[in-house]
């Protein structure tokens, strides 16, 4: 793929940058990265250094007009950045020596790089960036530098299955208004999710509650699936600015007044980058089903919001692992049976509970335990302490 001139001042010369065995350029934090950078140049040219550079940052940006000293408003300027690799390498000339004629023809340069094993996956957003570049600079004197790049993608590992005990846990939420300066009933609204963490091409089963006792109907209830990025600047000072991307959306038709209602919503979720506010600084990703109601006639809303975590490896298979070992473990204690004889003694008032068999298995085991110690004590006795 040829390299993407940044001030299109290219005359005589091209520049192709290709990856080894990875036409996409998509990668995986701890892979390394090679490729080749191939430069033509129709005729003689002159640069004081060509310089080939790899590296990967996060950069945040945006503006906003505030009030100075003298209360007037002034755009000011929020900008942070974090770099978490860079390598540089001058193939031909350096950053301070004297101008090199560099003769017409083809070169081939080869480079190789190890992204680090706690990089955050690349993203886009509106107010910030995570970018891996492969740059080729042309640095000439008295002239702007020649430079091309080519952008590599790099996909966000999160393994969800040491959290699972955490993750499968369900999460819920709960909002209440009233109207009229409170002289109505309330509106109660309640959220759940059967757990917290999920990877593309799972369901989010989604229960909503609405107990609307008030005088109000509820013109609609918007809940969405959504992706919070925060950016955070170093300068002018420290700051933060979010974006909500919103990637799924359900809405609902009217509720009418005093009345109590139950619905679920499956919603699908799709491919994206993984939940990280650790591996980057200034860019935060965190994902969230938001749930808006809006009553008719009020500007009161009611908002519940359902954290969730998004990762790559879904927990629904150790959930099912989980269930087969249940499974099988209430299998053996219902079939039960005493190692005395070919059934255990049942109760008077006939067959034992599973949770009767559950103690007397527990209690057997404990005594076994107990008669394996008294016999090493006893072994002990007999025989002295082994040697050294």
């Amino acid at each position: 793929m040829p390299g993407k001139d940044k001030k299109n001042d290219s005359k005589h010369i091209k520049c192709d940058i290709q990856f080894d065995g990875n036409p996409t350029g998509v990668y995986k934090p701890g892979e390394t990265v090679s490729g080749t950078v191939e430069l033509s140049l129709e005729k003689n040219k002159k640069f004081r250094g060509i310089c080939l550079c790899i590296n990967g940052f996060a950069a945040t940006y945006w503006s906003v007009k505030l009030k100075n000293e003298l209360e007037k408003k002034r755009k000011t300027h929020f900008k942070g950045r974090e770099d978490y690799f860079s390598t540089i390498n001058y193939l031909v000339g350096s950053d301070v020596g004297n101008p090199l004629e560099v003769v017409a023809g083809t070169y081939r340069y080869p480079f190789s790089c190890v992204i680090p094993a706690n990089a955050p996956a690349s993203m886009e957003g509106r107010y910030g960036h995570i970018r891996y570049l492969v740059k080729l600079s042309l640095e000439r004197p008295w002239k702007h530098d020649i430079v091309y790049e080519r952008e590599m993608t790099v996909r966000g590992i999160y393994d969800l299955i040491p959290l699972f005990d955490t993750l499968s846990m369900p999460s819920q939420a709960e909002a209440m208004t009233s109207f009229y300066f409170g002289f109505t009933e309330p509106l109660v609204v309640s959220a759940s999710i059967s757990k917290t963490g999920f990877a593309p091409g799972d369901i989010i089963e989604l229960t909503v509650h609405v107990n609307n006792q008030s005088s109000v109907d509820v013109r609609t209830i918007v809940m969405k699936l959504q992706r919070v990025d925060t950016f955070m600047s170093q300068i002018p000072r420290v700051d933060q600015y979010i974006e909500r991307t919103v990637l799924e959306e359900r809405t609902t038709s009217k509720i009418s007044k005093r009345s109590d209602i139950s619905f679920e919503e499956n919603i699908l979720v799709g491919a994206g980058i993984p939940s990280d506010v650790e591996r980057c600084r200034i860019i935060l990703t965190r994902y969230e089903v938001e749930i808006v109601v809006h009553p008719i006639r009020s500007r009161k809303r009611l908002v519940l919001n359902l954290p969730i975590v998004l990762g790559t490896t879904s927990i629904a298979n150790m959930e099912a692992h989980v269930e087969r070992v249940v499974d099988k473990q209430r299998e053996a204690l219902e079939g039960f049976s005493s190692p005395q004889g070919p059934s255990a003694p049942q109760s008077e008032d006939g067959p034992r509970s599973v949770e009767e068999r559950r103690m007397i298995f527990a209690a057997r085991t404990l005594n076994s335990m107990s008669c394996e110690e008294s016999l090493d004590l006893e072994n002990e006795k007999n025989c002295g302490a082994a040697p050294y």
